[in-house]
């Protein structure tokens, strides 16, 4: 009949919807800092993978086939993705007042960030790969490990290994009292327990930054923070509520305003290459990834050299 409709082609739907399904999956990583953790998590975030890509990979057959309603999915599942965002960082918030050593505002925000952003990036990995399946379907599935891979890629951002150098230190006392982490101090100890047990038990490095971003980095207090949540998430410590002079510490050099930090803590496991491959795989904080430092003091050096 003239009048009948013409046969779906599937195929561009189903590479599309693979494609972006495998791209929101491949982040359903289990750690520390990262949500979900427990079984109930990752059926919503499998559940909300599913939505993403079944609504990327439809619309392309949808509008060829000249339902143009089916564009209102897309501001449908912003909504919905906003919601993700803001029901993410309330989980981690709760959380947060029972973790010893805290995430951080910032941290919080960052992987609720990254959460929203990743619902997006399956959606549109399923709609560039059904877009280009409509042409050739080995195009489209070239396209789709393509659009995965890139994704990848863009998704994972900058580590502090990358901005800075972060070397093992000696803790030790000045003036009786003054903890110091190599030419960092961090804090005064009042009691000679807590001061014999940094002595004995503690770890501290040092972290130098390697360019002016790195610098505006550890400048960054949400930054530092992220990094002692890590830190302590890697080795352990050796701390209970109440007592603040067993919480991990990562501070300035100051007043002498050198751009290094330094940080320290009692940990459970004294193991310096896991505590210093821990802090070089913090992620660097929306707050902070592009923010830059001018070095008063390297523009001096330059002028007089």
């Amino acid at each position: 009949m003239s009048g009948s409709t013409p046969p779906i082609n599937w195929d561009p739907m189903i590479v599309g919807f693979l494609a972006g399904f495998i791209s929101r999956v491949l982040y359903l990583r289990s750690g520390k800092s990262h949500n979900p953790g427990y079984p109930s998590g990752y059926i919503i975030q499998l559940a909300i993978a599913v939505i993403s890509a079944m609504i990327g990979s439809v619309v392309i057959v949808a509008l060829l086939g000249k339902e143009f309603t089916a564009a209102t999915f897309l501001t449908l599942a912003a909504t919905q993705f906003f919601n993700v965002r803001s029901n993410e960082r309330k989980t981690l918030e709760q959380e947060e007042g029972l973790i010893l050593v805290g995430r951080g505002a910032g941290y919080i925000e960052g992987i609720a960030i990254t959460y929203e952003a990743r619902n997006f990036l399956a959606m549109l990995t399923a709609l560039a790969t059904s877009l280009v399946s409509e042409l050739n379907i080995w195009a489209g599935i070239v396209g789709g490990i393509v659009f995965i891979v890139f994704g990848e890629m863009y998704m994972s951002g900058p580590r502090m290994g990358e901005l800075v150098d972060v070397k093992p230190t000696e803790l030790r006392f000045e003036k009786g009292s003054l903890l110091y982490a190599g030419s960092v101090m961090l804090m005064e100890v009042g009691l000679a327990d807590s001061r014999q047990r940094l002595t004995k038990y503690g770890m501290a490095v040092t972290l130098t930054p390697k360019n002016a971003r790195g610098q505006a980095a550890l400048w960054n207090i949400a930054q530092r923070q992220a990094i002692a949540h890590e830190a302590a998430a890697a080795v352990g410590v050796q701390k209970d509520v109440g007592y603040p002079e067993q919480t991990p510490l990562c501070r300035m050099d100051m007043p002498a305003g050198t751009g290094i930090a330094a940080f320290a803590i009692i940990p459970v496991e004294r193991d310096m290459e896991k505590l210093i491959k821990a802090i070089r795989n913090v992620p660097v904080l929306e707050s902070g990834k592009w923010a830059r430092m001018h070095d008063s003091r390297k523009r001096k050096e330059d002028a007089h050299g």
